[in-house]
């Protein structure tokens, strides 16, 4: 399935109206919303978006990168999407990308940022969601190898503000 398929399937479920309402951590209310980044991928100057959508207790998360070059030409590197049960008791979440790859997630939180701990089939990371200020966030990720962590990505976006 690829992931256009999936999000539209995704949106369905999570239109439907919630059999249990289960009180999100606090944190998904501030993520909720369309954010623009800048920052580095793999060491080269990249470019990020996502954007976060709440439905009775899951967040719908879509995300995408791209690589900018000197000339600021642009280069689209992986689009995702991932939907998260925001609920503490049941901390965890699944994502899809354009790779292919689907990620297992479980997270923690506090009210001013998500870590999120995932495992994919060839490796074990974690994205870490940090609230800066209203309308700012950092967001650092992360590979384990051997015994530590390795950062792949970082990036400080800005909440788009929508057009009126």
């Amino acid at each position: 399935m690829n992931v256009q398929r999936w999000c539209a399937a995704v949106a369905w479920v999570l239109a439907a109206p919630s059999l249990a309402a289960q009180d999100a951590a606090p944190v998904f209310a501030h993520l909720a919303g369309d954010w623009r980044g800048e920052g580095t991928l793999m060491g080269r100057s990249a470019r990020f978006t996502m954007s976060w959508q709440h439905h009775h207790g899951f967040a719908l998360l879509t995300f995408g990168n791209a690589f900018v070059d000197s000339t600021g030409r642009v280069t689209p590197v992986l689009q995702a999407a991932a939907v998260y049960r925001t609920s503490p008791a049941r901390p965890e979440a699944v994502w899809l990308d354009s790779r292919g790859v689907r990620v297992e997630i479980r997270w923690d939180a506090s009210d001013s940022a998500l870590v999120a701990h995932w495992t994919a089939p060839t490796e074990t990371g974690r994205t870490t969601y940090r609230v800066r200020s209203a309308d700012a966030l950092e967001v650092v990720d992360e590979v384990r190898r051997d015994a530590g962590w390795r950062t792949f990505g970082t990036a400080h976006y800005q909440r788009e503000v929508p057009a009126r």
